[in-house]
């Protein structure tokens, strides 16, 4: 459930400002004023974007839009499996079946 408060970020003062109806111009891909409105709001993945309020007038930073970017990514690559899965014995002989291949070599000492 999203949050009706917005946490402001006065740090952005010492950034390079972009009213947040602009905002989608410094993302990679388009992104729609709703969604920049919910990351605003309450984040994506446990990221949230800052934004102040200056003015009556909402705005986010260059430099914050791209913190939020790289945490996304730190989010996303930290939830991956360091290795890929490996296949149990069960696994590995019903694939040995189904693909018609030899049996495993005993292993000599």
């Amino acid at each position: 459930m999203a949050s009706n408060v917005i946490f402001d970020s006065p740090q952005l003062l010492d950034e390079t400002l972009v009213p947040l109806s602009e905002a989608s111009n410094y993302f990679p891909v388009p992104c729609s004023r709703p969604s920049l409105e919910r990351w605003v709001r309450a984040g994506t993945r446990g990221v949230v974007l800052e934004s102040v309020l200056l003015c009556g007038k909402r705005y986010v930073s260059k430099e914050g839009i791209a913190r939020f970017l790289y945490d996304q990514l730190q989010t996303e690559s930290a939830k991956r499996e360091p290795h890929p899965k490996r296949m149990t014995n069960k696994e590995l002989e019903e694939a040995r079946k189904k693909f018609n291949l030899p049996e495993p070599r005993a292993k000599s000492n």
